[in-house]
């Protein structure tokens, strides 16, 4: 267990480092906060395809459909052109299956629990945790393998060691910490 060896993970270090290292210029980077729509989006089209590829599909599909709405209103037909080329083609038909149970079941809202998001076509763990932290703002962490990787190197020296899921677990306590914390740090610092 990862609390027994007394250890927090420096996340103030890695949150600098990705102010002044990380990559902001992607456009799925550049929207406001709680913008799940975006978010949700972005991590479909990112699905197993590499970041560059799909910056000119994203790009396309949001000028043509900038709402969850707008998206539930189409046909496939119609949407096809805006994804044609990118692959992966049941990404496109769950993308609009979503979009629709969105705008009809949460009044084009999505929902703001992981397992409500979990049971909408397409959506995984990750994407579900990555709509949560980056939509709205919540503490969660989008576990991947990269991120898996940082922390097996940190807590057990290695890369390709897996974490367990108790572990994954102290973790996000770890990082929920950090987020509550800091937040209050930051209001303080506001009065």
């Amino acid at each position: 267990m990862i609390n027994s060896m007394k250890k927090t993970f420096p996340w103030q270090i890695i949150l600098d480092w990705y102010d002044k290292n990380g990559k902001h210029d992607f456009p799925w980077r550049q929207y406001a906060q709680n913008n799940e729509y975006h978010v949700w989006l972005a991590e479909i089209l990112l699905q197993q395809t590499q970041a560059d590829r799909v910056v000119p599909f994203y790009t396309r599909i949001l000028e043509r459909y900038p709402t969850v709405h707008e998206l539930a209103c189409t046909e496939y037909e119609e949407f096809f052109p805006y994804y044609h080329g990118l692959g992966y083609y049941s990404r496109a038909r769950n993308l609009l299956k979503t979009a629709k149970i969105v705008s009809e079941e949460y009044k084009w809202i999505f929902p703001r629990d992981k397992q409500k998001l979990r049971k909408l076509p397409g959506i995984g763990e990750y994407t579900a945790r990555a709509i949560l932290a980056f939509g709205y703002t919540e503490p969660f962490l989008a576990w991947d393998t990269n991120l898996e990787t940082i922390f097996s190197r940190y807590y057990k020296w290695a890369q390709n060691i897996k974490l367990t899921q108790a572990e994954k677990d102290e973790i996000e306590e770890d990082f929920r910490d950090f987020v509550s914390k800091n937040t209050k740090d930051n209001v303080r610092n506001l009065n």
